[in-house]
C-alpha cells in the first residue's frame, strides 16, 4: 500500500479548498480521512502531539504543526506543503474569531470575547497575537523531509496560478490529466478563485470575512502595524521567498 499523503499545512490558508482539489486528484490511490477535525470536534486537539497520523494509503490534512508528534517517523509519508503570509493570516484569524463557533465555551463567553475582539479591532489584535508556534514548528518539520519527499503549494501559487499548481499535483501524484473523469474536472474547476462564489463547499459561504487571495493585510492593516509585523516575521517571509515559485514571491514584499 502506498505511503500516506501529508498536507501539512498553517491554518486558514486555502487548506480546505486544497484538500478538495486533492482528494480529486488523487482519488482511488488514497482514503481521504478527516484526521485533525476529528481530534478538534471531540475538544481533544492537545492529543494530536501524541499521536502518530496512518502511514498506509490515506490522505489528510495536518493544520497543527505546533501539535506534530516529534515520533513521527517523516520517512513513512510523502508531504503536500502548504502555508501562507503570516500578515494574511492574523487577519484570517480575527475574522475567524468573530464568527466560528469555540467548543470549550459556551454562548455567553463566546459572545462577550466576540464584543471584546470588536472593541479591539484588527490592528490591536494583529500586534498582540503572535503565529510564530506556526511557523517556527512548520519550518522546522520541513527541513526535515526529504526534498523527493514533498511539494510545496504556497496559498499565493494556489490561488494565483491555479492551473500551475494542478499540473505538478497530477505530476506528485503520477496522474496523467487525460485519465480525469468530466465530474473530477468539474469538483476540481468549482475550486478555481473565479468559481468559488457558486462552490457550495468554499468556507466563505458560511464564513464572513474569508478571502480569496494573497495580500488582504494591505487592505486591513494600518501602515505602522504593517511595518511591525514585516519586521516581526521577516525570517518566515524570506523562508517562503525561497520556498515558493518565482512567480509569487514578489507577493511576500
Amino acid at each position: 500500500m502506498a505511503a500516506s499523503v501529508l498536507i501539512l499545512t498553517t491554518p486558514t490558508s486555502g487548506t480546505g479548498s486544497l484538500f478538495r482539489t486533492v482528494t480529486e486528484i488523487a482519488a482511488g490511490q488514497y482514503k481521504p480521512l478527516q484526521w485533525i477535525e476529528n481530534f478538534y470536534e471531540q475538544g481533544k486537539l492537545d492529543e494530536v502531539i501524541k499521536s502518530i497520523p496512518p502511514p498506509d494509503g490515506q490522505l489528510l490534512i495536518h493544520n497543527t504543526p505546533q501539535f506534530f508528534n516529534p515520533a513521527t517517523r517523516l520517512s513513512d509519508y510523502r508531504f503536500i506543503l502548504n502555508t501562507r503570509d503570516p500578515r494574511d493570516l492574523v487577519c484570517n484569524q480575527f475574522h475567524w474569531n468573530l464568527i466560528h463557533p469555540n467548543p470549550d465555551e459556551t454562548e455567553d463567553e463566546t459572545e462577550r470575547r466576540r464584543d471584546t475582539l470588536r472593541q479591539e479591532g484588527i490592528d490591536s489584535f494583529a500586534l498582540r497575537a503572535n503565529n510564530s508556534k506556526y511557523y517556527n514548528s512548520f519550518i522546522e518539520i520541513v527541513r526535515r523531509i526529504p526534498p523527493d519527499k514533498r511539494i510545496f503549494v504556497g496559498y499565493a501559487m494556489y490561488c494565483l496560478h491555479f492551473d500551475v499548481v494542478l499540473t505538478r499535483l497530477l505530476g506528485f501524484f503520477g496522474v496523467p490529466a487525460h485519465s480525469l473523469k468530466r465530474r473530477q474536472l468539474k469538483r476540481i474547476n468549482a475550486e478555481r478563485v473565479e468559481n468559488l462564489d457558486n462552490n457550495p463547499s468554499w468556507i466563505g459561504h458560511q464564513w464572513a470575512g474569508a478571502d480569496r487571495g494573497p495580500g488582504r493585510y494591505k487592505l486591513e492593516l494600518e501602515p505602522h502595524t504593517i511595518r511591525i509585523l514585516t519586521e516581526r516575521y521577516a525570517w518566515c517571509l524570506e523562508f517562503l521567498r525561497l520556498m515558493d515559485d518565482p512567480m509569487v514571491v514578489s507577493s511576500y514584499d
